[in-house]
């Protein structure tokens, strides 16, 4: 029944088909973190640092100085390298160690490469561009490609991924000269130590932009990443691996599936498997991006049981690592009922109003957003977030008192609760003071909230129609608390999607009378 009050139309308007679920289930817009070399000017020091004080390698199982060499050659290499490794190198230094990278004498090269990989492993200043312009980049590859002492290929690569690790100027100087191609083949060293020296060069070209990440991909970087991962003896290879394969699968864009997809579950084994945190948020940056497709990686997720992990984690203390976890439940309730099903049954939503009080907004924002996956479901699902009481209590506060971006996300989760909802949870909201809070929202000027919350008092009239017969009790609420008046106004709206909504609530449910 419509209410006897009348309103001017302003124009005329087509009705919007309402949208299927599966457009509902919004999947994220470009809200991503930057592709990371560890936070590109800190991070990546620190990585190159911790490399260079590891004292707990497991030794070779063959001998970087070779036993075939002369013997006196052995002894004098591992003295010297003792001694190496106790001496500091200045800048005055660096035109000697050119010409011992120079010479043809095998114990004058080890000074020299060694020498020059110890002053690029400062903590600042590091004379990368010095090295490029004395154009020993292409002298470092040709060593690795030709030397048979392997101590020496260690040393010279060492070298070229301190060089990658300066600005992407820099690390395409490596680029140009075929170092990723040279990189990769030295995953699969017989050496570990070599092969875990390619693992950080791999990370900082890949952490350096998407387009290096992407050549990686290209030239086959990923399974033998993978494989160091799966033969790893030590918890440092599995977390150096894990840092370097992160930085393969994420950024914006996204790298081709068909490239990372065999790196999905090595990642939820590692979430499942390991304690480090800095292990487990690279780990899980990781799969954030690499869950964020079609329901059949979603499931690949589900499959590997590292679900009940990731809701764990979102009670640790690192808000790095809750992040990106928080993202990854989020991707996988973007699936089917029985995906979105099987992520409830597993506790997620006790975890739930802790992040939506969360001090850090970002927090905030991944829970709202998951939460509106969750209310774009089935009548079920909506009924869990509606009629839990804490929940329902933080969005209607969200969407009052928060900053835009998190209010327009609060707004959304409960727009899609009054779509997909039961007519008893509507009713239930209208009860705690949704209709209250929609007017509130009318007297904004954001577009997108406008736009939402009028489909929402669209959804909330329809409802009414089935719940009430000839008197709809939502009518005569929203026209009483003033929402009719501001709707009568915002026909004036420039933006054409809020005058259409507008003129479809006047026009359905109110008598009007048109200037037209």
């Amino acid at each position: 029944m419509q209410s006897q009050n009348s309103f001017t139309l302003f124009g005329n308007a087509q009705v919007n088909e309402t949208e299927s679920n599966s457009e509902v289930k919004k999947k994220r817009d470009d809200f991503a973190t930057e592709i990371r070399s560890r936070d590109r000017n800190n991070l990546i020091n620190l990585k190159r640092l911790a490399q260079n004080n590891q004292n707990t390698q497991i030794q070779d199982q063959f001998p970087l100085i070779p036993l075939t060499l002369p013997l006196d050659i052995q002894q004098t290499l591992k003295q010297q390298q003792e001694v190496l490794q106790k001496t500091s190198f200045t800048f005055e230094d660096f035109p000697d160690l050119i010409k011992k990278i120079y010479s043809q004498d095998v114990v004058q090269l080890h000074y020299g490469i060694t020498g020059l990989r110890k002053m690029l492993s400062v903590e600042s200043g590091a004379p990368i561009q010095q090295v490029i312009d004395a154009n020993l980049v292409p002298k470092l590859i040709e060593i690795i490609q030709k030397e048979q002492i392997p101590q020496l290929i260690l040393e010279a690569a060492w070298a070229l991924t301190n060089v990658a690790s300066g600005t992407t100027q820099q690390t395409q100087s490596i680029i140009d000269k075929g170092g990723i191609n040279l990189f990769i083949k030295l995953l699969s060293s017989q050496y570990r130590d070599i092969a875990e020296q390619a693992v950080w060069a791999i990370g900082n070209i890949a952490g350096d932009c998407t387009q290096y990440r992407d050549l990686i991909l290209k030239f086959g970087g990923v399974d033998p990443l993978i494989t160091i991962i799966e033969n790893a003896q030590n918890k440092n290879t599995i977390k150096h691996c894990t840092w370097s394969l992160s930085n393969l699968c994420r950024g914006k864009p996204i790298p081709e599936f068909r490239y990372v997809k065999n790196a999905l579950p090595i990642f939820c084994k590692i979430i499942i498997n390991e304690i480090d945190p800095e292990v487990l948020t690279d780990a899980c940056w990781a799969l954030s991006y690499l869950s964020d497709g079609d329901n059949s990686r979603l499931q690949t997720v589900i499959d590997s049981q590292v679900v009940p992990t990731l809701i764990k984690l979102l009670d640790h203390s690192s808000l790095q690592l809750v992040i990106p976890t928080l993202r990854i439940l989020g991707n996988v309730v973007t699936g089917d009922e029985n995906q979105t099903t099987y992520v409830l049954s597993q506790g997620l939503l006790s975890k739930i109003p802790k992040l939506l009080s969360h001090d850090k907004k970002a927090l905030r924002r991944e829970a709202c957003w998951t939460i509106s996956n969750i209310t774009a479901g089935s009548n079920n699902q909506v009924s869990q977030v509606v009629r839990d009481a804490p929940i329902l209590e933080q969005l209607f506060a969200l969407m009052t008192n928060d900053v835009e971006e998190i209010v327009r996300e609060a707004t959304w989760a409960i727009a899609n609760s009054t779509k997909n909802g039961s007519n008893s949870d509507i009713q239930l909201l209208v009860q705690k003071g949704l209709l209250n809070v929609f007017k509130h929202l009318l007297q904004g000027e954001d577009i997108q909230i406008l736009n939402v919350v009028l489909e929402a008092l669209f959804n909330v009239l329809k409802r009414g129609d089935q719940d009430f017969q000839d008197d709809n009790y939502y009518l005569t609420t929203i026209e009483q608390n003033g929402v009719i008046k501001r709707i009568e106004d915002l026909q004036k709206h420039s933006n054409q999607n809020v005058y259409q909504k507008c003129f479809n609530i006047l026009e359905q449910y109110y008598e009007a009378e048109s200037e037209l």
